[in-house]
């Protein structure tokens, strides 16, 4: 059921929220064709097809891949979350796609520092290529995350919990 406007405030709250919308709409194709007339000026022809080409695969991965496997994992976790309410459970998901997509991430890189940065006597280690410890930054990103996750569902469910006991106060 919607509430019927009342007074001119309303409608004309209404207006410039339809103008603030629309001007931000217009600002965003705009930064797409700047973007786009960009590429288009300063990529060569002949690298258009192998961008071309990444577009596809990286589509296919994510259609192919990854929505049938984040489903497939946000599924499960209904399983282990059966005590939390829809929203903490949509707390963890995020938390675990974040970390999921941080993993996804810097795989490459820690993949990439074990095989140019042997270690050992006489290895001729580059120091000035992938210096940073990716495994370790990996691992310190995955316990910030879960940590700030489990403050932010333990808040909720103090919230929610103080929210039902008002309730049944009033």
């Amino acid at each position: 059921m919607r509430l019927p406007l009342v007074g001119a405030a309303a409608s004309s709250g209404r207006r410039t929220l339809w103008w603030v919308r629309a001007a931000l709409g217009a600002l965003g194709v705009a930064a797409l064709g700047y973007a786009l007339f960009g590429f288009l000026a300063n990529v060569p022809p002949a690298q258009l097809i192998g961008v071309a080409a990444w577009l596809a695969v990286a589509l296919l991965v994510h259609d192919g891949v990854l929505v049938p496997l984040t489903t497939l994992v946000g599924g499960g976790l209904s399983r282990f979350t059966f005590g939390l309410s829809p929203v903490q459970q949509g707390i963890v998901r995020g938390a675990l796609l974040v970390g999921a997509v941080a993993t996804l991430v810097a795989a490459p890189l820690i993949r990439a520092q074990q095989v140019l940065q042997p270690r050992g006597p006489g290895s001729g280690v580059n120091n000035t290529v992938l210096q940073g410890d990716y495994a370790l930054a990996l691992g310190v990103f995955w316990v910030v995350l879960a940590v700030a996750a489990a403050v932010v569902v333990a808040a909720v469910g103090l919230y929610g919990r103080r929210s039902k006991v008002r309730k049944i106060r009033s």
